[in-house]
């Protein structure tokens, strides 16, 4: 006879702080941790989610008349965007990191090993941080694009007016506070650890598809993102 299946306690909330915490949550569903802002600054990279991140940088590298192709969620192979440039024999490719810490060398060593792998030569790594001196030194070195928030900032300024409030829109479209599952692809919801009872971001899919993504969140409400 086969053992009966064990389901998965999917994380619940005490019943002694339910109320409380249940309002907390439906608060910080609701609203952002920040308003939009209505002209480009430094903040934007802050208030957006990662996935918001990645269409944004999609959107930048397209106006300038590339083909890009990307996919929303899954395994992506160290991919983030495919570029497509008119008159190059081979396409280009993206690493996108929503990071408040510095990208290392060993971060951008492994983007160049996926370069290596799909036998490119150039591909560019984008953050919304900065980069260490010798990730910046190994990228130059070896046909990397290093774009900081600084640099990212600078391309967008040399967009025309109408271009730079379509970046605006992308960055800022939907519930662009709330953190996507990197996994399924879905919004993610608040959750409550039983261990400790601090709050997390975790996939809606838990219970169907047993989805264990989370991110940890800051006490303002907003996605933790290292």
């Amino acid at each position: 006879m086969p053992w009966p299946k064990r389901k998965l306690a999917e994380p619940t909330l005490t019943t002694a702080a339910a109320g409380e915490v249940g309002r907390t949550a439906r608060q910080i569903e609701s609203a952002p941790s920040a308003p939009r802002l209505n002209e480009w600054a430094p903040q934007v990279f802050e208030h957006i989610e990662w996935r918001r991140f990645e269409a944004l940088c999609e959107a930048l590298y397209g106006q300038a008349g590339v083909r890009t192709e990307s996919q929303s969620h899954g395994a992506d192979g160290g991919v983030d965007i495919w570029l497509y440039l008119r008159h190059a024999s081979k396409p280009m490719i993206v690493q996108c990191k929503h990071w408040t810490r510095k990208v290392a060398v060993d971060d951008v060593r492994a983007f160049f090993g996926v370069l290596k792998s799909h036998d490119l030569e150039r591909g560019i790594y984008a953050t919304s941080s900065g980069f260490t001196s010798d990730a910046s030194d190994f990228a130059a070195a070896h046909g990397i694009s290093a774009q900081n928030r600084a640099g990212l900032l600078e391309l967008i300024a040399s967009r025309t007016a109408v271009q730079q409030a379509t970046l605006l829109d992308v960055a800022y479209e939907g519930e662009y506070w709330r953190p996507t599952c990197a996994s399924c692809g879905v919004k993610m919801v608040v959750r409550e650890s039983k261990e400790g009872g601090s709050m997390f971001w975790g996939c809606p899919n838990y219970g169907k598809l047993r989805c264990r993504s989370r991110i940890q969140m800051r006490p303002s409400g907003s996605p933790k993102r290292t």
